[in-house]
């Protein structure tokens, strides 16, 4: 195999990795955002209507 078609051959497979792992890396920021949309806080409405009051104050 002479130089030209193994740098080719070389350049082909860094392309074909370097896209693959994009793919990947996209998929895996999209199951992290999942995650993080699940673990979200506690918003104050949300604790406002647990508490059953018109508003939650810190008393010192």
């Amino acid at each position: 195999m002479d130089l030209i078609a193994f740098m080719s051959m070389v350049i082909l497979i860094i392309t074909i990795l370097t896209l693959s792992f994009g793919v990947v890396a996209y998929f895996l920021y999209k199951l992290r955002e999942k995650r993080a949309k699940k673990q979200q806080q506690v918003t104050y409405e949300e604790l406002r209507e647990e508490s059953g009051d018109d508003f939650i104050f810190f008393e010192k």
